[in-house]
């Protein structure tokens, strides 16, 4: 890189700060998870994934602004779910669109997040391999870094805070993943199993169940009694 190329480059504004701010809090969450016992109580996770979700903010803050509907013009509108395939996520441009193109057919998968969600499962392993990723970016970054590299900072930051969050939830009772938090049946053959997936079971190798419709009673019916007329006063004379 010559001179001049190298005078006209000038530090985002807030980027010293920042940087600063994301070693501190980096080096916190770090102390944090070391001294986690493992396998750990998900009370344990619930200051780790505050810490993280704190740390996240400062890695967004370092990237390029990343909003929900990719739009120039409407950054904080609605997210267009039903977007047609090669259309933007913004509903009011879209909607602008589909005024002369009210035939175009959605597209059949949503918009992606906005920032990396990893996919399960969520154990301790997984977040110590996070922490280390982004502890090996964030000691090459420096002020002059690529927006590309703050990014993919952010992006795994948001992974890391995702696992914590989820570590944090309490703990599968039921043994179930659809029912986590379901009443079980300690007398069920093989085990422990979920009461609502055997009801599911059941329902199924049954069907539907019948209800027998009693035919109702006739209606009694009602005779209006006539009332005894009062005799007639005798006729004087």
């Amino acid at each position: 890189m010559d001179f001049a190329d190298h005078s006209a480059y000038r530090v985002p504004t807030g980027r010293p700060f920042l940087l600063k701010e994301l070693y501190s809090k980096l080096a916190g969450v770090g102390e944090l998870i070391g001294q986690l016992p493992v396998p750990a109580d998900p009370t344990e996770y619930e200051e780790i994934a505050d810490s993280l979700y704190t740390l996240f903010n400062v890695a967004r803050n370092l990237a390029p602004d990343r909003n929900s509907t990719g739009c120039h013009l409407h950054p904080k509108g609605a997210v267009d779910t039903e977007a047609p395939a090669g259309w933007g996520r913004c509903l009011l441009c879209n909607s602008h669109r589909r005024t002369g193109r009210p035939n175009v057919k959605a597209a059949p998968q949503a918009p992606r997040h906005n920032w990396a969600i990893p996919p399960p499962p969520y154990d301790h392993t997984v977040l110590a391999q996070t922490m280390q990723q982004i502890n090996d970016l964030a000691s090459e970054i420096n002020y002059r870094s690529d927006d590309e590299t703050f990014v993919h900072l952010a992006d795994l930051t948001h992974a890391a805070f995702v696992i914590a969050r989820e570590l944090s939830r309490p703990r599968n009772t039921s043994g179930c993943i659809q029912h986590p938090g379901a009443p079980t049946d300690p007398a069920a053959p093989g085990g422990p199993q979920c009461l609502f997936c055997q009801g599911q079971a059941r329902r199924q190798q049954t069907g539907p169940p019948t209800v027998a419709i009693r035919p109702s009673r006739p209606v009694p019916r009602y005779e209006r009694r006539r009332l005894p007329r009062p005799p007639s006063p005798p006729s004087s004379g």
